[in-house]
C-alpha cells in the first residue's frame, strides 16, 4: 500500500477547545440535516409523494433500494478520494450541494411538471433524489474520516447522539409543519412547500458544516485505479471481527428491508389521510430525540454491540405491533419504537465502525464495508415489495422480524465490540 507522507515541521493538533468547538458546530450542522431529511424523509414522506403519482409497490420498493444501493456502492469512490485528501473537509464541501438541490428540484418537479405528466414526475423524482442518495452514499467516507477528527474520540457516540437526539426533537416541529403544509394545500403543491423547507433546512446546515475545524493528514495516499483500489478490500476482509460485521449489516438489510413499506401500509390498513404520515414523522422524531440522549453515552461507556442489539429487538416488536394494530394510538407506539431503532441502529452502527477502524486504513474499510452492503440492501426491499404483491403485507413483515432475531443471535455471538474489550 504506497503512501505519500506529508510531513511538516511542526505539525499542528486539535486542541480540547477545537474539540468542544467541532462538536458544538457539527452537531447544529447534524441537527439541521436532519431536519431537513425530515421534509424529504425517504420511508415516510417521500413514499406517499410517490404513491399519490401512481407508484406501485415495486415501484416504492425501487425508492428503498435506490436508496440502500446510493449510501453503499459510490462509497468505493468517496474512499478513494478521501484518501488523497489532506483535508476531508474540503472534499465534503466541494460534493455536498448534489445531495441538498435535488429537494429543491424535486419541489420545482411537483410545481410544474405534475400536472404534465404524473409518470414522468414519479420517475424524474426518483432519479433526482438517486443523485441526493448517491452523494451522500459517495461522501459516506470522507466525512466519517472527518469526524473520526476532529471529535474527541471518548465522545463519538454522544456526538453522533446528539446530532440526532437535536436534529429529532427540532423535526417534531418540522413534521408538524409538514402535516400543515400536506393538509392546507392541494396535492402536488403541498409536497412542493415541504421538499422546499427541507432544502432551506439544508443550506442552514451546510453553514455550520464549514465551520469545521480541522488540520491536514500527515500523510495522504497515492492516486491508483480504482479497481487496484478495490482489490485492496481483500485485506479488510481478512480482519475477521469486521468480516463478521459486514455480514451483520448484510443480514440487517434484510431485516429492515420492511420499513419502506411501514407508512403507506399503515394509512391504509387504519384508513388515514396522507397527513397522518407528518404524524408519524413526529412520533418517530420525538422518541428518536428522547432516545438518543440515553443510548449514545450508554454506547460510549458499555460499547455500542448493546445499541445494535437493542435495534433488532425494538424492530420485531415493531413489525409485529404494525400487523396486530387496529387503532391509531397503537400505530403510534410502532413509530415510537422506530424511534428506538433509528437511535440504536443509527448511532450504533456509526460509532462503531469508528471504534472498529481506528488507527487503521480508516477510509478503505468505510468504503469497503458500504460498498459490500449495498448490492443486499438494493435487492431486499425489492424482494420484500414482490412478496407484498404475492401474499400481501402479513407474510414478508413477519419474515423480516424473523430475520431481525436470527441478526440478533448473530450479532451477540460472532461480533467483538472493540470498546467493550478496550
Amino acid at each position: 500500500m504506497s503512501f505519500l507522507r506529508l510531513w511538516r515541521g511542526d505539525v499542528k493538533r486539535l486542541t480540547e477547545k477545537d474539540y468542544r468547538w467541532n462538536f458544538i458546530v457539527n452537531s447544529i450542522d447534524n441537527a439541521f440535516f436532519s431536519v431537513g431529511m425530515t421534509f424529504g424523509s425517504v420511508f415516510t414522506i417521500f413514499p406517499v409523494f410517490a404513491k399519490n403519482l401512481g407508484a406501485s409497490n415495486i415501484e416504492l420498493g425501487l425508492i428503498s433500494a435506490i436508496t440502500n444501493l446510493g449510501w453503499g456502492i459510490p462509497a468505493i469512490w468517496g474512499a478513494k478520494y478521501a484518501e488523497r485528501s489532506a483535508k476531508k473537509l474540503s472534499l465534503v464541501l466541494k460534493v455536498t450541494m448534489l445531495e441538498r438541490v435535488p429537494y429543491l428540484l424535486i419541489a420545482l418537479i411537483s410545481l410544474y411538471l405534475v400536472s404534465f405528466s404524473t409518470k414522468l414526475a414519479l420517475y424524474l423524482s426518483i432519479v433526482t433524489m438517486g443523485v441526493a442518495i448517491f452523494a451522500m452514499g459517495f461522501l459516506g467516507p470522507p466525512w466519517m474520516s472527518m469526524i473520526e477528527k476532529v471529535i474527541d474520540p471518548r465522545r463519538r457516540g454522544t456526538y453522533f447522539a446528539v446530532g440526532s437526539g437535536l436534529g429529532a426533537l427540532m423535526g417534531i416541529g418540522g413534521s408538524l409543519i409538514a402535516r400543515r403544509l400536506l393538509a392546507e394545500h392541494p396535492f402536488p403543491r403541498n409536497f412542493a412547500y415541504v421538499f422546499l423547507t427541507g432544502f432551506i433546512f439544508f443550506m442552514l446546515s451546510f453553514l455550520f458544516l464549514s465551520l469545521t475545524r480541522e488540520v491536514p493528514d500527515e500523510r495522504i495516499y497515492d492516486s491508483e485505479p480504482v479497481f487496484d483500489y478495490i482489490k485492496k478490500m481483500k485485506f479488510v476482509f481478512s480482519d475477521k471481527n469486521f468480516r463478521n460485521f459486514l455480514i451483520e449489516r448484510i443480514i440487517s438489510s434484510f431485516m429492515f428491508s420492511s420499513g419502506g413499506f411501514m407508512t403507506v401500509y399503515l394509512l391504509k390498513k387504519l384508513s388515514l389521510p396522507d397527513d397522518s404520515a407528518a404524524v408519524f414523522t413526529a412520533v418517530v422524531l420525538a422518541s428518536q430525540g428522547v432516545s438518543s440522549f440515553l443510548f449514545g453515552p450508554i454506547g460510549d461507556k458499555k460499547g455500542h454491540k448493546l445499541n445494535l442489539m437493542l435495534s433488532k429487538v425494538c424492530y420485531a416488536l415493531a413489525i409485529l405491533l404494525a400487523l396486530v394494530s387496529e387503532r391509531v394510538e397503537q400505530a403510534y407506539v410502532v413509530y415510537a419504537l422506530m424511534g428506538v431503532v433509528n437511535t440504536t441502529n443509527n448511532v450504533g452502527s456509526m460509532a462503531i465502525t469508528l471504534d472498529m477502524t481506528s488507527n487503521k486504513r480508516k477510509e478503505l474499510y468505510m468504503g469497503s464495508l458500504y460498498f459490500m452492503t449495498s448490492p443486499f440492501s438494493f435487492v431486499a426491499p425489492l424482494i420484500c415489495g414482490k412478496l407484498i404483491d404475492n401474499f400481501g403485507y402479513a407474510v414478508p413483515f413477519f419474515l423480516t422480524g424473523v430475520i431481525g432475531m436470527f441478526n440478533l443471535l448473530y450479532l451477540w455471538k460472532c461480533v467483538e465490540d472493540p470498546r467493550a474489550r478496550r
